[in-house]
């Protein structure tokens, strides 16, 4: 039958469902291959079960597009296959089955990217962006973020923040191909100069720096730092411009670290100062050190009151002097010929000029004779002879520094032959107000096996004012001194530096307190020994005085005005002992003839 069937290719369709409704054992799929594919599929569609329709419309007609939508036309697909599992669709639905699951798989994945997507939307919405750890970990939780390159942007600007080796090499180790790889390399090159130049803390190897690397990573702290110190210098210039020399002045200048009217805006220099600083040939006035020779057999001329300057180097004797020789003729003069005239006559020209000679050596004796003046009950004009004496800070100091033995007589080249002799003296010890203790520069005398000198270098030490005080005064009280101790009639303390202690109404409380809390000891010492002399300070009820001296108002560059009020005030207590020793008696008179 099948086969007349093949044997009729215009057979209607109502003849095909005829045969089919008359045989029981004849199914529509029994026609496959023996009919057309258009008119079996119209045979398929005639006799379609309602419901396996409806089902399959359904199927088909309903959308696929999220996950949910696939899984229930997926279910649909099962369940129209286990009900008809000869229907006309069952291989369609077998293929459709695959299809849906394929299509969940890739559903359920592009959910899931989506849900990260908004995670991480909502997360770059509240990242702290200034934080290099948030950013991190950012980076890491989400390893396929579309914001990559802005991540990177924004590490690379956080680790230019701070900028330090750690940090940079945390960023390649994150960035490794990062945007800014190449720069962060080329940084970590850098970053041993600009350590060496930060830790040097030297303004104008940071100013150098800062010239130079306009445009390198570290430039806020570049930046930071300079303005740092040059407001700590301006402080320090502020508060002691005696200590900052022309060289040192002039660099800044030069350097543009300071303009000129920043610096008269703080009182550090003014239209005067200024002409004097850059406009003066220094290398026209007398090198000092010329005239500072050491001389083992130096002498102070007789009948004489013997002004000895006691103090470590660099503590102002060498200033002292010049306040006395730039008031020479205020109530005294100085010889300028004689011995160390011309020593002082050096000093006078830069009294003169208004600067001082910078460093001097300290390793010498000077003595500058001279005469005091006073008018008598009778406006008489009496004179007394004085030589002012500049003792060698640089030996005695090194000695009780190194805690050697030593006595008066051994305080410096020529030492011994000045206070052994029969000279009255006084004693002014020098105190530097600035600091507790000083530099002292020295030579070291390199030798060979035979101990004779092959070389000299320049060494340089620091020393306690105070440990010098103690041991100083615990000098006079020993018997070897008693010979040069009883010629003493006075001690008393010149506080130098004394512009660094405030105005002229304030300096001398200033002194005082000064001395009592760091020298108290060796002060009430001297008190003591004083009071058992029963001579020594006498005048003063065995106590020592305190004078303040600068040599006046000063500006940068080694500058000052000159001002010679305090240099009187030592001058004046100079004319009281060197005349206030007591008046010979009858019976003074009456020894001497018999002697």
């Amino acid at each position: 039958m099948l086969n007349q069937v093949k044997n009729q290719p215009d057979i209607e369709l109502s003849k095909l469902v005829a045969l089919i409704a008359q045989y029981e054992d004849l199914e529509q799929a029994d026609f496959k291959g023996y009919i057309s594919e258009l008119l079996y599929e119209q045979l398929l569609e005639a006799n379609r079960d309602p419901r396996e329709l409806e089902l399959w419309n359904k199927i088909v007609n309903s959308p696929v597009q999220t996950p949910e939508e696939i899984q229930q036309v997926l279910r649909w697909v099962i369940s129209y296959k286990q009900q008809y599992p000869a229907g006309p669709k069952t291989g369609e639905a077998r293929e459709m089955e695959m299809q849906l699951q394929t299509s969940m798989a890739e559903a359920m994945r592009q959910k899931q990217i989506e849900e990260e997507r908004a995670r991480e939307q909502s997360d770059w919405a509240v990242l702290e962006r200034g934080n290099y750890n948030a950013l991190r970990n950012y980076k890491l939780k989400y390893p396929n973020s579309v914001h990559m390159s802005e991540l990177d942007d924004l590490m690379w600007t956080n680790t230019n923040t701070i900028v330090s080796e750690n940090n940079i090499r945390r960023y390649l180790s994150d960035w490794p191909a990062g945007n800014y790889a190449t720069q962060a390399m080329e940084v970590l090159r850098s970053i041993p100069e600009w350590e060496k130049t930060k830790r040097s803390g030297d303004i104008f190897l940071v100013d150098d720096y800062r010239d130079n690397h306009p445009d390198c990573p570290f430039k806020h702290e570049v930046d930071s730092l300079y303005f740092n110190l040059r407001d700590e210098l301006l402080q320090k210039m502020k508060e002691a411009p005696s200590e900052y020399g022309q060289d040192f002045i002039s660099r800044l200048i030069n350097a543009e670290i300071f303009k000129r009217w920043e610096l008269e805006d703080e009182d550090l220099v003014t239209d005067e100062s200024w002409e004097i600083l850059f406009d003066t040939d220094r290398s026209m006035f007398p090198d000092i050190q010329n005239y500072q020779v050491e001389n083992p057999n130096i002498s102070a001329p007789k009948d004489c009151t013997d002004i000895y300057l006691f103090g470590t180097p660099g503590t102002g004797k060498t200033c002292l002097l010049m306040g006395l020789t730039g008031a020479n003729g205020s109530g005294y003069s100085l010889n300028m010929k004689s011995q160390g005239g011309v020593y002082a006559a050096a000093l006078q020209q830069y009294v003169n000029a208004g600067i001082t000679p910078g460093y001097t050596s300290s390793n010498f004796v000077t003595i500058i004779n001279g005469e005091v003046y006073e008018n008598d009950k009778y406006n008489n004009m009496i004179s007394h002879h004085i030589n002012l004496v500049e003792m060698s800070g640089e030996e005695f100091a090194l000695r009780i520094a190194d805690n050697k033995k030593v006595s008066l007589a051994d305080m410096g080249t020529g030492a011994t032959n000045l206070l052994k002799n029969n000279n009255r003296k006084v004693f002014f010890i020098i105190v530097d107000s600035s600091k507790p203790k000083v530099k002292i520069t020295y030579k070291d005398y390199i030798k060979d096996e035979n101990g004779k000198v092959i070389d000299t270098t320049i060494r340089k030490k620091y020393v306690s004012q105070l440990d010098i005080l103690n041991k100083f005064v615990s000098l006079f009280v020993l018997p070897e001194n008693q010979d040069i101790m009883k010629n003493v009639d006075a001690i008393h303390f010149v506080v130098t530096k004394a512009d660094m202690l405030g105005d002229k109404e304030t300096r001398l409380q200033n002194a005082h307190d000064l001395l009592l809390s760091t020298y108290k000891g060796p002060i009430e010492q001297l008190k003591a020994y004083c009071r058992k002399t029963k001579r020594i300070n006498y005048s003063t009820n065995y106590r020592p005085h305190v004078f303040t001296f600068s040599l006046g108002k000063f500006y940068l560059g080694d500058v000052f005005k000159f001002d010679k009020e305090e240099t009187l005030n030592i001058i004046d207590t100079i004319r009281i002992v060197t005349s206030g020793l007591k008046e010979k008696t009858w019976w003074d008179k009456f020894k001497e003839s018999i002697n």
